[in-house]
């Protein structure tokens, strides 16, 4: 079978998928400062929120939802999504310095999915994460009246915007192929977390944070994983959320596809 053959062919290119997945997860666990910070910082900064500003809940209009921590419990595993989708660009662009990537490059492999191999990689660690955060808040007096089906849908978006945030990682990684740039992104993670409504409600944002807030697609989706776990159309669309990180993903893993071609190009 010709090269064109194989990169064509539906079965290889879903084996190669799952080649790749299975590899970005193995880099994962064997490369702790690839993995630790998606699960560490989040639940320092929910410890760190929750035990400082509890007390919000006392302010006129913030809605009621019982324990904080099962408020701002969607911020953080929005960030652990972020994070990861980072950890993902990182690992890309390490595989690029270290020449992995240009070995990958040169086998039959179709472009498209050798972004879906990491994009799944990571979506599976944002399950994880969702799993990890969501027990945790449990521990701690959190209650959701969205039972397991609530559960479930604040999982399933996770792992959309794990994937989301992969395939920006990936475009980014690709588009510049430097590790110590990817390294320096770390805080434009919460410059997104903060202009969306993760830990307050988008009303008791600031003027300018709640306008910014209305454009960006993480205000969506951390609303749908409020609303489906307090099953509470108040709190948050579901049917938004899904559509902004669905939306999202096919946007950034477009973008990755695009980078890769262009560095191939070049």
């Amino acid at each position: 079978m010709s090269t064109v053959a194989l990169e064509r062919d539906v079965a290889t290119q879903g084996r190669v998928i799952v080649a790749l997945t299975e590899r970005a997860l193995r880099v994962q666990m064997r490369r702790a400062q690839f993995l630790l910070p998606s699960f560490l910082l989040p639940l320092l900064l929910l410890a760190v929120i929750a035990s400082g500003t509890s007390a919000a809940q006392q302010l006129p209009g913030f809605p009621s939802t019982g324990s904080y921590v099962g408020f701002v419990v969607s911020g953080t595993i929005m960030q652990g999504t972020l994070l990861a989708g980072l950890m993902a660009g990182i690992a890309i662009a390490s595989d690029i310095e270290g020449g992995f990537f240009d070995r990958l490059l040169s086998a039959p492999v179709n472009r498209a999915s050798i972004v879906l191999g990491r994009v799944l990689g990571t979506a599976v660690i944002g399950i994880a994460q969702a799993v990890l955060f969501l027990s945790v808040a449990l521990a701690f007096g959190a209650d959701f009246p969205g039972g397991i089906v609530g559960v479930a849908l604040a999982i399933l978006l996770a792992a959309l915007s794990a994937s989301a945030a992969a395939g920006l990682g990936a475009a980014i990684a690709l588009r510049t192929g430097s590790l110590s740039l990817m390294q320096n992104l770390f805080p434009f993670v919460f410059v997104l977390l903060f202009i969306a409504p993760a830990f307050f409600p988008r009303e008791l944002l600031s003027p300018v944070l709640e306008t910014i807030s209305v454009v960006n697609p993480l205000s969506y989706v951390v609303e749908g994983m409020r609303g489906a776990l307090f099953d509470s159309s108040a709190l948050g669309s579901v049917a938004l959320g899904f559509a902004a990180a669905a939306g999202s993903v096919l946007l950034t893993c477009a973008l990755a596809v695009w980078a890769m071609r262009a560095r191939v190009r070049s």
